[in-house]
């Protein structure tokens, strides 16, 4: 197997790189709250690169790279902490409206940098797809649904949203007319994100049944796969920050690198990065096989959470404020380990799937 990539996805993972080191310096990001503001970022970076397209189709207006072009370009926003809907709009999106076929406006959309979302999360679900209790039910020529979906990324900002739900023929994917109620808020890493409260809500049915629901299955791990990847790079910078820090932080008259203890912390969080990469790339390769997005997800949730721990204390009381950006990598690792499920409930699928 060929891990290196191509040419034309090396310059693509070097321009996403080199645009955001130039345009999201780490003052503009720590004042960038709020959705409002992340949304102008999204358009100014899709109005420069046209970074939506990078995976999508070229019958959309995309460039087709797919699932790869998906891993580069996350990795590439998470090393930066850039805010963006990539991975909820191109990626989860971008592959639901591909397996479904025939939504080639809606695919086109996406291209062009409009954020559209997926709303399939509920209290139950714990990252599968597939725990649906919300409702469709059909009125004529309309449907309507009832139900409430949880922690739907972007969902005040986007410029439309699709609904996984239950109907008399099977689970459907719906498409919502007009603005749905919702409770939006900002969460732990500053990231958007919203309950949809459904109550007889008018909706168009994109797709009902088998493929519906395979659709589903296989969006929700794109997703994911592509957080692994963007969990890679927030844990390089981390861990790239914290070596750089104990190098000119000094104790006893020395720097704290040259203490053998912290050095063998530094070498476990290295191996804990490099252990991610290969498990968020082989996801990538193998996007269509559950059990290897599942391995990644649940090895980046539990080395997230090792590693950030980790650059934290090694960094001391800096390490939370607000003028250091490893307390705010910190906080997105802490939602990406609980982000399309956490690493207990990938452990617990991936069991399941090597059994079957």
């Amino acid at each position: 197997m060929n891990l290196e990539l191509d040419d034309d996805l090396r310059m693509l993972a070097d321009s996403v790189s080199g645009w955001l080191k130039q345009y999201l310096p780490f003052d503009r990001r720590r004042e960038m709250r709020g959705g409002a503001a992340q949304r102008a970022f999204w358009d100014e970076m899709q109005g420069a690169l046209g970074l939506a397209g990078a995976g999508l189709p070229e019958a959309w207006g995309g460039f087709g790279h797919g699932p790869q072009a998906h891993m580069v370009v996350a990795e590439a926003l998470g090393a930066a902490l850039a805010p963006t809907p990539y991975v909820e709009a191109p990626v989860t999106v971008g592959t639901l409206l591909a397996k479904l076929g025939g939504q080639d406006a809606l695919g086109a959309d996406l291209a062009n940098g409009k954020v559209i979302v997926l709303a399939w999360e509920e209290e139950q679900s714990r990252g599968d797809a597939l725990s649906i209790r919300t409702t469709a039910v059909q009125h004529g020529t309309e449907w309507r649904l009832t139900g409430t979906k949880r922690a739907v990324r972007w969902a005040a900002e986007a410029d439309g949203v699709l609904v996984t739900a239950t109907s008399p023929d099977g689970v459907g994917v719906f498409r919502l007319e007009g603005p749905a109620p919702m409770r939006d808020y900002r969460l732990i890493d500053d990231h958007p994100a919203a309950d949809l409260l459904f109550d007889a809500t008018p909706a168009t049915l994109l797709a009902v049944g088998d493929a519906a629901a395979a659709a589903i299955a296989a969006a929700v791990d794109a997703g994911t796969a592509a957080v692994c990847s963007e969990g890679v790079g927030l844990m390089r910078t981390m861990l790239d920050d914290t070596i750089d820090y104990t190098k000119q932080r000094k104790q006893f008259g020395q720097a704290l690198a040259s203490f053998q203890v912290l050095q063998h912390r530094m070498v476990d969080m290295r191996i804990q990065l490099e252990q991610s990469a290969a498990a968020a790339i082989l996801a990538a390769l193998r996007g269509d096989d559950p059990a290897a997005v599942s391995a990644a997800k649940a090895q980046v949730g539990d080395a997230a959470r090792y590693i950030g721990q980790q650059a934290v204390q090694l960094h001391g009381g800096m390490g939370l404020t607000e003028e250091l950006r490893i307390g705010h990598y910190f906080r997105r690792t802490t939602a990406i380990e609980n982000q399309f499920g956490d690493a207990d409930a990938h452990t617990r699928r991936y069991r399941k799937l090597k059994v079957a």
